[in-house]
């Protein structure tokens, strides 16, 4: 049989002491109230202001004759009569608006905190110290439930002083860790309860130095007992309130030691249940749930402060962090099963049972796993961290546990250990990605691991076998390793341009993304003339097309998709792709003139589909991404200049200056199939851009004139297209130009560029 400690033995024989106190206690308004406990009609005749009144006032007028030891057991008994009562809402909202409950309670509350912290255990009575435990006990009890859910009560309580000895107490009293399952319970249960979704006890709470203990109660060492760890779940739902308000970060960042405890806890508790090391049902419950919030509250704290991705800005918390992620990983279908109901803030949730608390409502990229997404997340905004980025690239602990997750491939995707190699792969994808952000960490890694490069090529991208997500990440990957000038001609040969070609007709935007980014990186470098090639090879189109051609190329299916969607980051990265084709084929000279001059042919068999992405982007983007308006400029100056087909890419660009011909370019909704968004009604002219209304001319005497902030060389460039454009118009019959647009072209535009 368990030894009771010296509280509970107070607890237990209270009526014995009440049966040899003096004739006076006996008479006091606390022990008459308590006599008549029994025979009250009701619970509200028991706390009116005719019963209950008098008790109170006694109480707070005459404290040291409450808290001597002779009445200090009866005094205690009250405030448990009334924490039991608390636990209903109606009485609660009664003893709130008609008694001084909430003044007598924190009063008292000061002055048993006040005693137990300034003597110490050793130099007190071991009875008369568990009787001011007990009474404090009962006192955090009857706070907790007087605030739960009644913020009328929590206003009492905070302006009497409450919150700041509630701080007190858990940095204080040594009781709520050596008795965490009474103590502790009460104590952390109140600081819950009181702050709980109220912005100002919240505040007050964190002013008064309480995040502190919290962190110092998850933190383990030999002397803290495992009844400590059935009091974690309320300890974080404590914390996890607290991170929600905006004094929490810099509270955070001013004490370096915090977020590294916050991490280490999570850790920690992730290796005991690794380790089967926890066999009660109850202590693996309520570890579960401390795991569970303790993730979610570093997960939104490192998404709101830099300060504190810094500070965990290092090789060891990486570790530690691939470690949790594992762990969620092995037990997926544990973890997805964790959604048991809460009673959050209800009374007495936390002074009664050690419940397991749901995580915050967090949109994540997937539902099935979203504890691993969070810890993916926390790896990527860590390891973006510019001041950590050398020490997390040189340690070789850390880079060999991110190459390990690419050692071998998935076979099945409804394997659930293929599931979890996956997994792996995109966190640490994602995580190799933010290291080789520099070019430097970018010519190292390729130069020192090309196998790994080989491997991330043809068996994360160019299979279909790893899922979306992996194969997305790889991608990522691989397109920041283009970016190194010594690493381009490396990467071709490799195989990466036959890959990423392969992959531009994708359903999976975000890859067709990076597969649009990696070609215009490598067509930068000495392999320009391989991807142009690559470009216009025919292959069999991986999606269905509306063409009844059965091959391909990848430029078609790239024309296609800017023409298409209405996604701004493939509009954009698609059509200077094709811009800078352009520009290879027909302003490159070298060696291998023949494949170059193949290549304009290709080009120019496609005529006015070069020329509407190129002139779209200059009327959706121009104005937001001058760049892009720049290099398509140059694009289309090129095509009515340097090509054979000039005429024809001429007629085009005429057509287009014709405002109904351009209009609906600029507006994405039109370009939807069988025409469903064209009966729409008319907006107002006056909310539409220059580009709806006016069309492509309105656009290019813009930039012309210039008007607004357009960049010189942009006007510049503008006049140079339209000067070649003049001179492509003169030397073709002028029958074949749409007379509209050609009127556009003689009356408004030309006298614009001299």
């Amino acid at each position: 049989m368990a030894i009771p400690t010296r509280t509970q033995r107070v607890a237990a024989a209270d009526s014995n002491r009440d049966n040899n106190s003096s004739a006076e206690t006996a008479m006091t308004p606390s022990a008459q109230w308590l006599a008549k406990a029994d025979s009250w009609e009701s619970t509200a005749q028991a706390v009116s202001q005719e019963n209950l009144g008098p008790v109170l006032e006694y109480l707070l007028t005459f404290q040291d004759q409450a808290l001597s030891s002779g009445q200090i057991v009866t005094t205690a008994k009250v405030f448990k009569v009334l924490a039991d009562m608390g636990r209903f809402s109606d009485i609660r909202r009664e003893l709130t608006e008609t008694t001084e409950l909430g003044s007598v309670s924190c009063h008292l509350l000061q002055r048993t905190e006040t005693s137990l912290s300034s003597n110490p255990q050793q130099q007190q009575v071991p009875d008369e110290r568990a009787e001011h435990v007990f009474l404090l006990v009962q006192l955090l009890r009857c706070i907790c439930n007087q605030s739960a859910d009644n913020d009328a009560g929590r206003a009492k309580i905070l302006q009497h002083g409450g919150i700041s000895t509630l701080a007190a107490v858990l940095r204080s009293v040594d009781e709520v860790w050596r008795e965490p399952l009474l103590v502790g319970q009460a104590a952390f249960g109140a600081a819950l309860n009181v702050a709980l979704d109220n912005a100002e006890c919240t505040a007050a709470l964190i002013s008064a130095g309480a995040m502190g203990p919290h962190i110092r109660g998850l933190c383990l060492d030999a002397t803290r007992s495992e009844d400590l760890f059935r009091i974690w779940p309320i300890i974080c739902m404590s914390l996890d309130n607290m991170c929600e308000h905006e004094q929490a970060v810099p509270e955070l960042e001013g004490h370096a030691e915090y977020a590294q405890s916050l991490l280490g806890s999570l850790v920690r508790i992730t290796q005991m249940l690794s380790n089967n090391d926890i066999t009660d049902d109850d202590t693996g419950k309520a570890l579960r749930g401390a795991q569970r919030t303790l993730l979610w509250i570093l997960c939104e704290t490192l998404e709101k402060s830099a300060g504190i991705r810094k500070q965990l800005c290092q090789p060891e918390t990486m570790l530690s962090l691939f470690d949790v992620l594992d762990f969620y990983l092995c037990n997926r279908a544990e973890s997805e099963e964790q959604a048991d109901a809460e009673q959050d803030g209800k009374p007495e949730t936390a002074a009664g049972t050690a419940a397991q608390p749901l995580p915050p409502n967090k949109p994540m990229p997937q539902k099935t796993n979203r504890n691993a997404d969070a810890i993916t997340q926390m790896i990527v905004g860590v390891s973006g961290e510019d001041e950590g980025l050398e020490v997390l690239f040189e340690n070789p602990r850390l880079m060999n546990r991110l190459l390990s997750a690419f050692a071998s491939t998935s076979t099945t995707a409804s394997d659930p250990q293929d599931q979890r190699h996956d997994a792996m792969a995109a966190a640490a994808a994602l995580c190799l990605g933010n290291l080789a952000r520099t070019d430097s960490h970018c010519s190292r890694l390729v130069a020192e691991h090309p196998a790994l490069v080989r491997t991330l090529i043809h068996d994360w991208f160019a299979s279909r076998k790893p899922n979306v997500r992996t194969r997305h990440a790889v991608s990522g990957l691989l397109k920041n390793l283009c970016l190194a000038s010594t690493n381009k001609q490396r990467m071709a040969d490799f195989g990466l341009i036959t890959v990423a070609a392969d992959n531009i007709d994708t359903a999976v935007v975000p890859i067709m993304a990076n597969a649009i980014g990696i070609l215009r990186h490598l067509l930068n470098g000495p392999a320009a003339v391989e991807i142009v090639s690559e470009m216009l090879r025919l292959r069999k189109p991986r999606q269905p097309s509306s063409s009844k051609r059965t091959e391909e190329c990848a430029l078609e299916a790239l024309l296609r998709a800017v023409k298409e969607t209405d996604i701004d980051g493939i509009r954009c990265e698609g059509t200077r792709l094709v811009a800078a084709v352009v520009k290879k084929v027909y302003l490159r000279k070298d060696e291998r003139q023949p494949l170059l001059e193949q290549a304009q042919q290709d080009l120019e068999a496609r005529g006015v589909e070069l020329v509407v992405p190129l002139v779209r982007l200059i009327m959706l983007d121009g104005q937001r991404h001058p760049l892009l308006q720049q290099e398509s400029l140059v694009a289309l100056t090129i095509l009515v200049s340097a090509s054979s087909s000039r005429a024809l890419y001429a007629q085009s660009i005429v057509r287009l200056l014709v405002p109904e011909n351009s209009v609906p370019l600029a507006n994405p909704a039109a370009q939807c199939k069988d025409g469903e968004a064209k009966d729409d009604k008319e907006e107002d002219s006056g909310s539409k851009t220059k580009a709806e209304v006016e069309g492509f001319a309105g656009i290019l005497c813009a930039l012309l004139r210039p008007e607004g902030a357009v960049w010189p060389q942009t006007t510049l460039q503008a006049k140079s297209m339209v000067t070649q454009l003049k001179s492509s118009v003169q030397a073709t019959d002028l029958w074949s130009f749409d007379p509209i647009g050609l009127a556009k072209l003689q009356n408004d535009i030309l006298p614009l560029a001299v």
